[in-house]
């Protein structure tokens, strides 16, 4: 191996060259070099290698690094996170030359940055490392200096430009100009990077070599580049920008801008747009009307564009910037108001907040209209019902003066929520009416908005058949209009919760972990998925893993109320499952609480009949029976067949506590059918256990009440229950008998028992013996004996071994959205 073979003196290469002609057979010799620091350009060795035809000769190119490969290259060293936009950047100014990033990095990481992952913002102040900065400029040196202007052209233009291009912003003659061109392409000053391109492959090196230039004459040379590339046919704008900036040019700056701006957006790079905005709105260079029309024009777009929380930094720092024009900041300060209205965790300051923004509005109608809409929309958590009728009213008065089509259809959107939640009937009008012919793109967006919000809606109220229709509609409108990445992660996020309550559950968990990693930088959707698998979790017996989704989720005075209310169902039941009717009580009351602040009583059906049932199973009647009359009262009809199931469910928990099971059993097997025609098959068949059990404390040898159980152990298991199926045959089992085994022969030898299985399988969900022992009516010390004659048979050494063999199990089986055959709730 010789490396570095372009710095070999003489007498090395000499030596070099008689190693190859009589290299020993079966040798390998490597040599390493850079190809444009060679003496003799393409001679490896000085001159034509002489070598016997035995002798195999190969040239290998080591590539630059991709933009994967950098973004890898850069979290290591800088042992911190590296955003995608932030490696694709480097990798750019580097040309993915791996000593250069490596370089370039060990200069950043000593510098004064503050910690915390890349950012695009840092790339913007890269700077060549030394030692590429000195090759340049000594390669620049090595030409002739009546030549150099054409390598400084290059650097100033910094991307590959034709020879027409770099002659033209150099000021050389074209004669004078090609033969500069060839001189500097002869000792490697800039690069050939495509059929009549040339320029540097390093754009850092450029950087070293406009750096050294005199300013007035660097400020000429970005005015003739600024020049040169509007004459191209796909003008590079964000270049043209950045050109017409450093020159100090001020005419036709700000149309430039916003055509930058606009290509930033186009191409997906919301952050690069939102820098620029940043750096031209503080420039005092511009003009505040140019400065204005800027803010006002492109600042909404850009803060759409962006993930939520950069969005808010964004218009955060705008609104507060003291330097910034009043108008600037005022309009930042508005659209701040207009995202805390977007999906975002919320809570009471924010509100607090938009109310003085909306104060604050400077009569602009069509602002005050989409700002107060916004706060109609009924999800927030801590505002009550009122409030957001109030607000709904500003708006409407708002929207009926303003002739802005685009302000009117972002109201229409915001104001479905609402008027749907209380079962409006006028709000179809809204949602049938005909687009108008002239409809303007924006107007088509806020249309599937409104789609999106009449179908989350629907399904809060269990109105699944309508929801379906309008997310079907909404996904066909966002493909025909391109209406974007959110809009799509929305609409799958409500089919989500769709699947789980309507019981479709294959391939249901992948579904919402792909969501919720997708989804990372919304932190509502993301809530959304990790209740559904929070839920599917309970319902299979994983109560660790249920606990950990539950934690992910955001404090429930941050979560939108109706998803708070299916996050304390889980933690309600996972309280009644260990036998912890202080905790239950106490997640009830604090679920109770959050409905009664916001006086929407149709959401209590999610929670309603665990909070009755946990009040009643900790011998707080009076409590249960005080939240199935707020429940009873509080809604308003027609009342939905979701509504009608969890009040039924309330009464039949109450007959219960007062010892008429009959009364209870009547209660909970009209619930089944009300919850199976929603359709609810998980709730139907959990209140037809409900029923059974009943009507088997009245009369054990009830037969029908029997199989009723045993059917349902079987939709349970189906349906990919698993812990609620074992619940239930543990029911079952001492009621029906079952015919011995001969004497003197084991049953199962070394299979698993059926007691055995439920055992092992609840053990590697992570249940405690416990935990298990109370699901199954077992005692502690026969949990434990399962357990480890299970292990023996399963030759495991450990629990966690379990849960491998029970997701093996599981997969096995057909997975926990394996459906049962027949009807998935009773009939």
């Amino acid at each position: 191996m010789v490396e570095d073979v372009h710095a070999a003196d003489p007498a090395t290469m000499a030596a070099l060259r008689r190693l190859v002609r009589d290299l020993p057979i079966g040798a390998v010799l490597v040599m390493t070099c850079r190809p444009d620091e060679l003496p003799v350009p393409g001679g490896l060795l000085g001159e034509p290698l002489d070598c016997p035809s035995r002798v195999l000769l190969a040239r290998c190119r080591v590539g630059p690094l991709d933009k994967e490969a950098t973004g890898r290259l850069a979290d290591d060293l800088l042992s911190l996170p590296c955003e995608q936009e932030a490696a694709d950047r480097l990798c750019e100014l580097t040309g993915g030359i791996a000593q250069v990033v490596v370089e370039t990095l060990v200069q950043l990481a000593s510098s004064t940055r503050q910690s915390g992952p890349l950012t695009v913002e840092d790339t913007a102040r890269l700077g060549p490392p030394v030692r590429l900065a000195e090759a340049t400029l000594s390669r620049t040196q090595a030409v002739a200096a009546e030549h150099r202007p054409l390598i400084r052209a290059a650097a100033v233009l910094a991307e590959p430009a034709s020879e027409a291009e770099l002659v033209a912003v150099s000021g050389l003659e074209p004669a004078t100009g090609r033969v500069a061109l060839l001189a500097a392409l002869s000792v490697s000053a800039i690069d050939e990077q495509g059929p009549d391109r040339y320029g540097f492959g390093i754009p850092l090196a450029a950087h070293a070599v406009a750096a050294a230039l005199p300013g007035p004459l660097r400020r000429d040379l970005h005015a003739r580049a600024a020049h040169v590339l509007r004459q191209r046919q796909d003008t590079p704008w964000p270049s043209v920008a950045a050109h017409l900036r450093a020159a100090g040019r001020q005419r036709g700056r700000c149309r430039a801008v916003e055509r930058a701006l606009t290509a930033h957006l186009r191409d997906g790079r919301p952050k690069e747009a939102a820098l620029l905005l940043g750096q031209t709105l503080a420039d005092n260079a511009m003009t505040p009307a140019d400065r204005s029309r800027l803010a006002v024009g492109q600042l909404r777009h850009i803060a759409a564009a962006l993930p939520p929380d950069a969005a808010r930094t964004l218009l955060d720092t705008l609104a507060d910037a003291k330097a910034l024009p009043p108008q600037i900041r005022g309009h930042a300060s508005v659209l701040r108001g207009l995202f805390l209205c977007t999906p975002a965790p919320l809570d009471r300051d924010d509100w607090l907040r938009l109310e003085q923004i909306v104060h604050s509005l400077p009569g602009d109608t069509e602002l005050v209209a989409r700002v107060t809409s916004g706060m109609s929309m009924p999800h927030w958590p801590g505002i009550s019902l009122t409030e957001h009728r109030h607000w709904l009213e500003q708006a409407d008065a708002a929207a009926a003066v303003t002739s802005d089509p685009v302000t009117r259809a972002a109201v229409a959107a915001n104001r479905v929520s609402l008027l749907l939640t209380l079962q409006d009937a006028a709000v179809r009008r809204t949602l049938d009416a005909a687009p108008p012919e002239d409809e303007l793109p924006e107007q088509a967006r806020h249309r599937v908005r409104g789609l999106c919000n009449a179908a989350d809606a629907s399904v809060w109220l269990g109105r699944y058949d309508d929801a379906r229709d309008l997310l079907d509609s909404a996904q066909a409108l966002a493909d025909r209009r391109q209406a974007g990445h959110l809009t799509g992660h929305t609409i799958r996020s409500s089919t989500l919760l769709l699947r789980w309550f309507t019981g479709d559950w294959a391939g249901l968990a992948a579904l919402a972990e792909h969501l919720a990693a997708e989804s990372a930088d919304v932190p509502l959707l993301c809530d959304e998925a990790y209740a559904v698998l929070a839920s599917l979790a309970l319902a299979r017996g994983a109560w660790p893993e249920a606990e950990q989704w539950l934690d992910r989720c955001g404090g429930a005075g941050r979560q939108l109320v109706p998803l708070s209310m299916v996050a304390s169902t889980v933690r309600i039941r996972l309280a009644l499952a260990r036998e912890d009717h202080v905790a239950a009580c106490a997640e009830a009351a604090a679920a109770w609480s959050r409905l009664r602040g916001k006086a929407i009583w149709a959401w209590a059906a999610e929670v309603a009949p665990w909070a009755v049932t946990a009040a009643v199973r900790a011998g707080r009647v009076s409590v249960a029976q005080q939240m199935a009359t707020e429940f009873t009262v509080g809604v308003t009809p027609p009342h939905s067949s979701l509504v009608a199931a969890a009040q039924r469910w309330c009464r039949a928990a109450l007959a219960e506590a007062r010892d008429d099971l009959v009364g209870a059993a009547d209660d909970y097997r009209a619930c089944a059918d009300l919850y199976a025609a929603v359709p609810r098959p998980y709730s139907a068949i959990l209140a037809t256990e409900a029923a059974a059990a009943c009507a088997l404390a009245v009369d054990a040898s009830d037969r029908a009440a029997i199989q009723q159980l045993t059917d349902s152990a079987g939709h349970l298991a189906g349906l990919g229950a698993a812990w609620d199926a074992s619940r239930v045959r543990a029911r079952v089992r001492p009621l029906v008998t079952v015919p011995s085994a001969r004497p003197g022969r084991p049953a199962y030898r070394d299979c698993l028992s059926p007691r055995e299985h439920e055992v092992a399988h609840l053990a590697g969900q992570g249940l405690t013996n416990r935990e298990i022992a109370s699901t199954l009516h077992l005692s502690p010390r026969t949990v434990e004996h399962h357990v480890a004659n299970a292990m023996r048979k399963l030759s495991v050494s450990s629990r966690r071994q379990l849960h491998s063999w029970a997701g093996l199990s599981e997969a096995s089986s057909g997975g926990p959205g394996r459906r049962a055959a027949g009807p998935a709730t009773p009939s």
